[in-house]
């Protein structure tokens, strides 16, 4: 009886968040993109370089770019997929299911996101269009993956998850094991936050 109970509760929650995602998309325009200007400062970053080339046409570069062994200063060696660097612990962390083809693109992503931290620890955090430029290609390459309409909902949903969490995250660093409550107060600050202005 109790396992029925928190099966229901689990469905109404990431039903409730479908339909909360879906109507943050028809306002999605106003919430982060990939247009924000790269700070030349950051540029001249380790972590910086990185994310600009991991994002970029030869990705392979972000590995060089980090000016030390990637084990040294990541914690782990990347495995390479499609010709770029991953994170092989990596994955699609998402309360609504996705399509398995986007598994190794968000392990791409994963790495990207551990740039964002290395920079933050390193004690100079990257602007927010790390964050940004570093979503914005996830969503891109799970659209070019995507053969049927099923797939590009699952990556316009990903990209509306995206900027959500990355809006209520002020595009820094990612911040990761927050519980349910911890995510909600945020959204709830920042959308007064917003509302203020």
């Amino acid at each position: 009886m109790i396992i029925a109970a928190r099966r229901i509760t689990l469905t109404l929650f990431t039903f409730g968040l479908i339909l909360a995602l879906a109507l943050v998309a028809v306002q999605a325009r106003g919430l982060p993109g990939a247009d924000a200007d790269p700070i030349p400062a950051d540029l001249t970053t380790p972590a910086g370089s990185a994310v600009m080339a991991l994002t970029g046409p030869q990705p392979m570069h972000a590995l060089t770019d980090l000016g030390a062994p990637p084990r040294v200063v990541l914690g782990y060696d990347p495995v390479i997929i499609d010709g770029a660097p991953a994170n092989p612990r990596g994955g699609c962390s998402t309360p609504v299911p996705l399509p398995d083809r986007f598994e190794p693109l968000c392990k791409i992503h994963d790495l990207g996101y551990d740039l964002l931290r290395l920079a933050a620890r390193s004690g100079r955090p990257l602007g927010p269009w790390a964050r940004q430029r570093l979503d914005h290609a996830l969503v891109e390459a799970m659209h070019r993956s995507c053969t049927d309409p099923i797939c590009e909902i699952g990556a316009d949903l990903a990209d509306v998850g995206l900027r959500v969490n990355t809006w209520r995250q002020r595009a820094g660093a990612p911040i990761t094991h927050e519980g349910v409550g911890a995510i909600a107060l945020s959204v709830a600050v920042r959308a007064a936050e917003t509302t203020a202005r």
